[in-house]
């Protein structure tokens, strides 16, 4: 392990914490499973696609960072690159989601057992959704992730014996070859595992609503991390208030993009008024779920926009840490409202395995990430950029 006394007590801590509230989730979760397959199946898809989300918009922003050649990311990219290396464990907590086919998407179920309208519906996309092909696609979302993030994480470790100029320029160059196969795959993940929940409904900017609210989520989590570092001391005097004011920019921006996004969808829908496309809305409007809609205008967007407008609080850690967890419970609301009225259209309906498969899974990848984090320096020594990334300054 790597770092100062206080950093590795504290991981050992958190690795141990973690691993117990794993098993904590997990246990009821198994019996969950066994007991009422399609409720524990929803409840850890929503959860799943939370953890996943902040481990990709992890790794895209180090694919952007790479790319653009900037320096001030450079103190924060190794919290970035333990998140986005728990996508190998993450492809194992995938296998519940492959076992749940039935139970989560209608299309993976013979014809005879559908209503006809459904049926004829899917029918006339059976070359894209089908079980064989819906397996081959996962697994190359999976393997483009993973590959990405594993390379990037170990040429920046390798950096530090040495060669930092031209392992950068590789970083760089495969960064911005692998940006678009990434994103794509995203995007086509948020199709297959979310969107596809309701095969007769399809958004053509679905993806990009999920790749918005991933961005925001990972940011935040990176706002955490940095007050959590800086708490023991570990990069106190490195990150400075001009890192958090970007980050906190950042966060803003995303924010407004992530709202852009889905009021467009809502919109273009809305005004064409077809009944096979405003039903997706309908069933997120009625019984509780429109009330959960609205939390999400007035917590996801409204209330984080006024607090990232403040300069001061960008600049310190501990209200931009506030702002980062409000965000990431956010998140979740947002992503759970894209997944249980699939499960619950008629109302609202929360279950106590939504908990068990948050904290389940959430317990996994927290302990993974943390073993990853002090498994090496939490600075890229070898990085030639550090120098100009410890000396940035915004105003």
């Amino acid at each position: 392990m790597h770092g100062n006394a206080a950093l590795v007590t504290r991981s050992r801590v958190l690795i141990r914490g973690a691993a117990a509230v794993a098993a904590a989730g997990a246990l009821p979760l198994t019996g969950g499973f066994i007991t009422n397959h399609r409720q524990a199946a929803f409840s850890y898809l929503a959860a799943y696609a939370f953890w996943l989300s902040l481990a990709l918009g992890s790794l895209v922003f180090i694919q952007i960072h790479h790319t653009i050649n900037s320096s001030w990311f450079v103190v924060l990219r190794r919290p970035a690159e333990a998140v986005a290396g728990t996508l190998p464990i993450l492809a194992l907590l995938f296998l519940p989601v492959v076992t749940s086919l039935p139970e989560l998407y209608p299309w993976s179920l013979p014809g005879a057992e559908l209503p006809t309208l459904l049926a004829d519906e899917i029918g006339r996309k059976r070359e894209y959704l089908n079980v064989p092909f819906f397996l081959v696609r996962s697994a190359a979302y999976f393997v483009i992730w993973i590959s990405a993030s594993w390379l990037l994480r170990r040429w920046s470790i390798r950096q530090d014996a040495g060669d930092g100029e031209a392992i950068a320029l590789r970083q760089r160059t495969f960064s911005a070859v692998m940006l678009p196969p990434v994103a794509f795959a995203l995007t086509f993940a948020a199709f297959d595992w979310m969107m596809s929940l309701t095969p007769e409904w399809s958004s053509t900017i679905y993806g990009v609503y999920f790749f918005a609210g991933a961005a925001i989520a990972s940011l935040s989590l990176l706002a955490i991390a940095a007050h959590a570092l800086l708490r023991t001391g570990a990069l106190e005097g490195m990150i400075t208030a001009s890192h958090l004011h970007a980050l906190g920019k950042l966060m803003l921006a995303f924010l407004i993009f992530w709202a852009y996004v889905g009021f467009a969808q809502f919109l273009l829908i809305w005004i064409a008024d077809l009944p096979r496309e405003v039903g997706w809305y309908l069933a997120r409007a009625r019984g509780g779920w429109g009330a959960v809609g609205g939390v999400l205008v007035v917590g996801h967007f409204f209330v984080p926009l006024c607090a990232l407008l403040s300069r001061g609080l960008k600049r310190r850690s501990s209200t931009l840490a506030v702002v980062g967890a409000w965000l990431l419970l956010m998140h979740y609301v947002d992503v759970y409202w894209l997944v249980l009225p699939a499960l619950h259209p008629a109302g609202f309906r929360p279950h106590w395995l939504d908990f068990a498969a948050l904290t389940g899974i959430g317990g996994t990848v927290v302990a993974w990430a943390a073993r990853l984090l002090v498994a090496a320096p939490l600075l890229p020594t070898g990085d030639p950029r550090l120098q100009r990334s410890l000396d940035f300054v915004t105003s």
